[in-house]
Parts: C-alpha cells; sequence; structure tokens
C-alpha cells in the first residue's frame, strides 16, 4: 500500500506520520519553503507540486517527472484548502486537474477532504443528502469540486469536515477580538484532527471494501457557539468571548455524522469536544 498526500499542512502532516508510523509508503507534496522544511523536520518524503497546473503548447500537464510519482501511488488524498475566504474560486479546477492525472497514473483510490462549510446557508440536523443552496457562490465551488473528483473513474470517499481542532488548535484561542461574536445560539460542528486521520486510514485499507461514498466527518458534541468558546476560552485562562445579545434564538446548523458511524462501525475519540477542550 502506497500513498500521496496532496497538500501537506497541518491535518496532512498527522495523517503522513501516523502512515509511516505503520510502514506505509508516503509521498506528499508541497508548495512553499516552509511546508518543504516542516516535512523535512518530520522525514515525511515530499515533492514539489504548484497548483492550478498550467498546460505546455501541446496541451498536456507541465509537472516535472519528481511530481508524477504523486500519481504513481495507490491512493490519492487530497487535503488542499479552498482558500474562498482569500476570494479563490480555482478549488475545482484544482481538483479536476489532480483526477486527471490520477487517470494516467497507477491510483486505485481518490480521497477528498471537504468542508462542511459546503452546508452554509442550511438550517436543523444536516446529512449528506440534504439539497444544498447552490445559489450561493462558495457552495457551488464546494460542490463543484465534489463533482469533479466523483469523475475519477475508480473508487471515491468525499470527506466532509467539520471544523478542525486539536494539537496547536485548541478552541479556546479562536475567538480572542474585542468584537462582538453573533449567533450566540448556534450549534458548533467539530471534529478533532486524531479522529479525522484515523477515518483516513480505514479508508486507506478498506477492509469492508466500502464503496464510492460521500461522509460527514463531526464529533457529537452538542453545545452553542456561545457556551463552547466561552468555557474553553475560560478553561486556557483568557478572555471570554462577547456574543451579540438577540431576541430571536438561532439554531444554526447541526451537522450529523451517523451514516459513518454506522458504515466504518467507528466510534470517535474526541466526541465531546467541549469535555476535551476544558480538561487538557
Amino acid at each position: 500500500m502506497s500513498v500521496s498526500i496532496i497538500g501537506c499542512g497541518w491535518l496532512g502532516q498527522a495523517l503522513a506520520s501516523a502512515l509511516l508510523r505503520e510502514n506505509i509508503e508516503v509521498l506528499a507534496s508541497y508548495q512553499s519553503q516552509s511546508t518543504l522544511e516542516n516535512l523535512n523536520d518530520l522525514n515525511i518524503p515530499a515533492t514539489k507540486l504548484v497548483l492550478p497546473i498550467f498546460f505546455d503548447s501541446h496541451d498536456s500537464f507541465d509537472i516535472a517527472d519528481a511530481s508524477k510519482a504523486l500519481f504513481q501511488h495507490d491512493v490519492l488524498v487530497i487535503a488542499i484548502p479552498p482558500q474562498l475566504k482569500r476570494g479563490r474560486l480555482d478549488y475545482p479546477l484544482k481538483i479536476q486537474q489532480l483526477v486527471k492525472l490520477a487517470e494516467l497514473g497507477k491510483t486505485q483510490k481518490v480521497i477528498l477532504l471537504n468542508t462542511t462549510a459546503i452546508y452554509n446557508g442550511l438550517l436543523g440536523d444536516i446529512g449528506e443528502s440534504n439539497t444544498l443552496n447552490l445559489d450561493a457562490e462558495k457552495v457551488a465551488t464546494l460542490v463543484a469540486a465534489e463533482q469533479a473528483v466523483q469523475a475519477f473513474s475508480k473508487k471515491v470517499y468525499i470527506l466532509r469536515l467539520a471544523g478542525l481542532v486539536g494539537p496547536n488548535r485548541h478552541p479556546g484561542k479562536f475567538l480572542q477580538s474585542d468584537r462582538l461574536f453573533k449567533n450566540a445560539s448556534a450549534q458548533v460542528n467539530l471534529v478533532h484532527q486524531a479522529d479525522v486521520v484515523n477515518i483516513i486510514k480505514i479508508l486507506i485499507a478498506d477492509k469492508a471494501n466500502i464503496p464510492s461514498k460521500v461522509y460527514n466527518v463531526v464529533s457529537a458534541t452538542k453545545t452553542s457557539r456561545q457556551e463552547y468558546y466561552q468555557q474553553t476560552a475560560q478553561a486556557m485562562g483568557l478572555a471570554k468571548p462577547c456574543f451579540e445579545q438577540v431576541q430571536v434564538s438561532r439554531i444554526g446548523k447541526q451537522v450529523v455524522g451517523d451514516k459513518l458511524r454506522n458504515d466504518l462501525n467507528y466510534q470517535y475519540v474526541y466526541d465531546d469536544l467541549l469535555q476535551w477542550a476544558t480538561t487538557l
């Protein structure tokens, strides 16, 4: 078994390290020198790949031979950030290019790490089959990326990740500013890095031979934004973030992850992220 990881940042590095500890062959991609230095410090083999990829005069991909090695492994994990907050809308193009290279190579399985931001604009309990708000440009961009990876001719898993927490990402630091925050009563949707790594490892091994699926990856933490971020900040000895107090309660969306739990028979290591964050 061999795995390539495209976009080896905070989550990708944790995944690569976990796979290497199990003697699984790993090759990561990087774009910046700082990422390469981090990968070298962790002894993670890496090669440069800059996205989006430019075409040469013959309408073929112009990438170095070293980068082509990323598409000679059994599993391709795509962990590149959509960068929607920076106004980037080329996420689907990047995915489309990676899928084309995977088709040309020896990739047997693609795992796309997407985000539950794909449910923006929805309220209540949200599962994988909910109708999405395609009128929102960011949602439409995330959907287009998923459609691009679903065009891969072999097995595909799409993981819609809730907000990520874990080592060096304590939620108590997330809302530290002097401004008033909105949506005090909205539900939090979070997942720990360790659980995401565990789930990806299960899908890489694929002992149950699960067909291509879309999964929500989210803990069972059920609490409001105000309660969660005030308690986690207090646990770190930081100032409590202040929230706007309005007359109308806004429940927001609660992302439901039962489908993954049932299909993979997976029990989250960190299912109560309020307890985790306040007892570190």
